[in-house]
């Protein structure tokens, strides 16, 4: 499982940095590795994230808080293939600790938090969602689903979904390729924008190590 989130944010990085001729013109800016982690090497060694930080992520509303509000939710709008509405429902009735909280996003001045629908086992995301605060009450402003799916906040108010790829034959720690979809935040909404996929060499990457 860790290889195969560090693999995925080196991976997002690379793009991120490849897609300079976005809309906005200039290139996403991802900050999750430490300082000083070489571009090439697998981003397993991330900065350690502390308490306060983590708690300020579930601030103001709590998992608890948002696993009710996405059970009564209809969640058919969701932007993804292959993520049922009723199996997330289903998964959420039964799970209370799989909505986790990720670092949160800040866009024109306003603060959003993200979260994500995890399995207990392996922390495999399959949805995640950006609420915001709608004067004390939480508001669902974008859902994505996907594959072992997260979103990691862009520059100029934008998120980047990165999702794995897998192909039928594909063990779970090893996806075929990525992909990475751009939303930019545009008159108070979250809108969808280009959309870039990449494989991976496995081969390449073991030699790095």
């Amino acid at each position: 499982m860790a290889l195969r989130r560090g693999l995925g944010i080196v991976l997002t990085m690379v793009l991120c940095v490849m897609l300079g001729a976005c809309s906005t013109g200039k290139a996403l800016r991802v900050e999750v590795p430490a300082a000083g982690s070489p571009p090439s090497a697998p981003a397993t060694k991330q900065r350690t994230v502390t308490t306060e930080e983590a708690e300020s992520w579930e601030k103001p509303f709590a998992p608890a808080q948002i696993r009710s509000l996405l059970l009564n939710t209809d969640l058919s709008s969701l932007r993804a293939d292959g993520a049922d509405p009723t199996e997330i429902h289903e998964y959420l009735s039964t799970c209370a600790r799989c909505v986790i909280a990720l670092p949160s996003h800040e866009a024109a001045g306003e603060r959003f938090q993200v979260y994500s629908v995890s399995t207990a086992g392996d922390s495999y995301s399959f949805a995640s969602f950006v609420v915001r605060n709608d004067a004390g009450t939480p508001r669902i402003v974008l859902a994505v689903g996907g594959s072992d799916i997260y979103l990691i906040s862009g520059s100029d108010g934008s998120l980047v979904a990165q999702e794995s790829i897998y192909e039928p034959q594909d063990p779970m720690c090893c996806p075929s390729g990525w992909s990475v979809r751009l939303f930019r935040y545009q008159d108070g909404r979250f809108i969808e924008g280009d959309t870039f996929e990449s494989p991976v060499d496995y081969a390449e990457t073991e030699g790095e190590k």
